[in-house]
């Protein structure tokens, strides 16, 4: 049962604590923390105002370059200069060359920003802090112990150099380059303090630019003229001397030159070789057309399909004859017969006409024959007369070879000499009239307004920022109190009423229950009052006569709890003893200064004492009060649980209304867990926002493992009635100042 009991606490207090919040729950703690939430908000919102009102103002020129521009060719030297910056890659590389630290430095020195205290610090004067450094607050011997002292060894070229190298990466940390997306077109853009001088830096920087471009190609072209010139000279002398040499062995060896390619008796060598070629095909052709022909003449066939014969117009005539005859003898033949005279004599003269036809061939045949004689001569003599040739110009051969060698070695000369003056020739011209690739499509002006701070944007953020970092503040130090604030709050996380609320005093050099007696009217009187009612309903069959008043930790306030309780009930007429238990930290004895007089120790341990021995009376209620006693070196846990100490709580039952416990702290000793079970009920402290909620739970666990179950409640101690009224939804003190009226503090 105790184990199940303690299982259930723990169980609702975890489901206490993973309680999501609510909306309302966020903004009220926000409210209630909205004194701590404006001053962060206003404080952090102050001192970025402060930093970005001393913002030194800058302001950022841009200037608009057109990378790529077609120029006017006035010759074809793109094989010298190359030109024509087309593409993203060429663009990205020339935002390089804007960027390089050569172009920065011709532009420092032709605006002298050395002497600008923006580029160079040592001009600027020392200010207030710079004085202040840690390392010359050190002796020197420190100093030079830890390091810290530099020996100048740089000569006057090295501190110029190192100046130099100074100025041109601020120079270049205040320079940007971009390209505007899908174009040729790139923003050169620079920042400075002085909106004059960034126009005209970012003006200048686009100048130089322009102007390293036309010197870059100057450049070019005045090393390919100097080399061209000098190559040219060479040339001159090479190909002089190689046509020497070509003229030299042709007149050595008697070469006449006909064509460039061969000489006189090559030449007449591929005449007479080309004619005998021509010579033997027209023999062969002869041949075949005079065989043919006497072929056909000794078969008797028709020699009609023979060219020769087709192409003779007197053999066509005599054929058209022929025709003519056999057709008018067909056409007789049907009149007068074969054996007709005439028709004898038709046939005579058809037959006299293909005489003629066949003496006609015979004449064609006898033509083919003379022609294929004459083709064989020609071919005899064509073939002498190359092997005559042949014989003459064998020796020569040789000769030639070398000389066209000769003629080819002074034409590639010739060639290459001739290149390269007409490339002279043209960067010769072009010299001085170089075109840059780029031009300034729109120059810079002074901006009017700075491109840093952006104040009103920049106090804007500011401000939302302070409000953010302090809400999150709030929520922080909110998370980190881990404090009970709310009967809700007891109900929710302890499931255990509560049983009152007790404010805590203004006034902290007066007590509390001296508070009680001098302002009988006070908040703090009419809230002991709730508690005092609160406690005569707690037990309907029976009146509550002994109570414990113990806490979870010590300083919740559980002595002052109980002496107030005591001190309302005396002053209501009821006969009223409080009894100090806390042997190790006797408040109640301090509290009435009774420290060293006869006590509760000394009625356990000496039997023939009485009450009235020991009970001391308060002057000024009436109240009895036990102290501790002057028993030293007691062991309290026994003692409590002997029958001696039940004996005494008997006695002060029968002679007392109500009987007030003060026990020590639960987590601290036993001595509460013991003393539980002596008493009616058990009223448990707990400081307000202070004591963290599992020591709580873990101090109740405790108690509540005796089995006993006579814990009345939770009395909440030390209460801030102002702000308790901005916590919870109970309503309990909420708005406090409007009814405070009702107290007289």
């Amino acid at each position: 049962m105790q184990a199940s009991n303690e299982l259930m606490a723990q169980e609702n207090l975890i489901e206490g604590d993973n309680e999501e919040l609510s909306l309302g729950d966020i903004f009220h703690t926000l409210w209630l923390r909205k004194r701590l939430l404006i001053s962060v908000t206003l404080l952090i919102t102050l001192m970025a105002s402060m930093i970005i009102v001393q913002l030194v103002p800058r302001y950022t020129a841009t200037t608009q370059l057109l990378i790529g521009i077609n120029s006017s060719k006035i010759v074809d030297i793109e094989q010298v200069v190359a030109g024509g910056l087309i593409g993203d890659t060429a663009v990205i590389g020339e935002m390089e060359v804007i960027k390089s630290r050569e172009l920065a430095r011709r532009v420092i020195e032709k605006l002298q920003l050395d002497h600008n205290e923006e580029f160079n610090p040592s001009l600027k004067e020392p200010g207030f802090f710079s004085q202040l450094r840690l390392k010359d607050m050190l002796p020197y011997d420190w100093q030079e112990a830890l390091g810290l002292v530099k020996i100048e060894t740089l000569s006057e070229d090295d501190r110029r150099q190192i100046l130099q190298t100074t100025l041109i990466d601020t120079f270049l940390g205040k320079l940007k380059v971009g390209q505007v997306k899908r174009s040729q077109i790139v923003n050169i853009s620079f920042e400075s303090e002085s909106s004059k001088l960034a126009a005209k830096i970012v003006n200048e920087v686009a100048d130089q630019y322009i102007v390293g471009q036309m010197q870059a190609k100057f450049d070019a072209t005045k090393k390919a003229t100097d080399w061209l010139n000098g190559q040219l000279a060479e040339l001159k002398n090479t190909v002089e001397y190689s046509e020497q040499a070509v003229e030299i062995f042709r007149q050595e060896h008697g070469l006449l030159e006909v064509s460039k390619e061969t000489g006189l008796s090559q030449q007449q060598l591929s005449q007479i070789n080309s004619q005998l070629i021509i010579a033997r095909a027209e023999k062969a052709e002869a041949q075949a057309k005079y065989k043919q022909i006497s072929n056909l003449l000794k078969s008797g066939r028709d020699i009609d399909s023979i060219s020769a014969v087709l192409n003779s117009m007197l053999i066509q005539s005599l054929r058209e004859q022929e025709a003519t005859v056999q057709r008018t003898y067909s056409e007789m033949l049907v009149e007068y017969g074969k054996k007709h005279p005439r028709m004898i004599q038709m046939r005579a003269k058809v037959k006299d006409i293909q005489d003629k036809i066949k003496a006609e061939v015979k004449k064609i045949a006898a033509g083919l024959r003379n022609e294929l004689a004459v083709a064989q001569s020609r071919e005899n003599s064509l073939a002498y007369s190359l092997k005559k040739a042949e014989a003459k110009t064998g020796g020569n051969r040789q000769a030639e070879v070398q000389l066209r060698a000769l003629k080819r070695e002074a034409e590639a000369n010739r060639v290459l000499f001739e290149t390269f003056l007409s490339r002279f020739k043209e960067t010769t011209s072009t010299q001085g009239i170089e075109q840059a690739d780029a031009r300034v499509i729109s120059f810079s002006d002074p901006p009017l307004l700075p491109s840093f701070p952006k104040k009103k944007l920049l106090l804007i953020v500011s401000a939302l920022g302070a409000l953010f970092f302090a809400i999150v503040l709030v929520f922080i130090l909110e998370m980190l109190n881990p404090g009970i604030r709310s009967p809700e709050q007891v109900q929710d996380l302890l499931k255990m009423a509560t049983l009152g609320i007790v404010p805590k005093t203004g006034d902290t050099k007066i007590s509390p229950h001296q508070v009680l007696l001098n302002k009988p009217q006070s908040s703090l009187a009419e809230a002991i009052n709730t508690l005092r009612v609160s406690l005569s309903v707690l037990n309907p069959d029976s009146q509550v006569k002994s109570l414990l008043i113990t806490s979870a930790v010590p300083n919740e306030g559980k002595s002052t709890l109980a002496l107030l309780i005591a001190r309302q009930s005396a002053k209501a007429g009821q006969r009223v003893v409080i009894v100090d238990t806390d042997f190790r930290r006797p408040t109640i004895e301090e509290q009435f200064d009774i420290d060293g007089k006869l006590g509760l120790t000394d009625l356990l341990a000496q039997h023939e004492l009485q009450l009235d021995d020991v009970l001391i009376e308060d002057s000024q209620t009436g109240m009895m009060v036990l102290g501790c006693g002057q028993g030293g070196f007691v062991n309290p846990t026994d003692i409590f649980a002997s029958q001696r100490m039940k004996a005494i709580l008997d006695d002060l039952k029968e002679r007392f209304d109500l009987i007030i416990l003060d026990s020590p702290p639960v987590m601290a000793v036993p001595d509460a867990r013991i003393l539980s079970a002596l008493v009616d009920k058990v009223i448990f402290v707990l400081a307000w926002d202070d004591t963290p909620r599992k020591v709580v739970s873990s101090a109740l666990h405790q108690l509540q493992r005796e089995g006993h179950g006579n814990i009345a409640g939770v009395v909440l101690q030390k209460v801030n009635l102002k702000q308790y009224g901005r916590y919870g939804n109970s309503g309990y003190y909420y708005h406090y100042s409007r009814y405070d009226q009702y107290y007289a503090e």
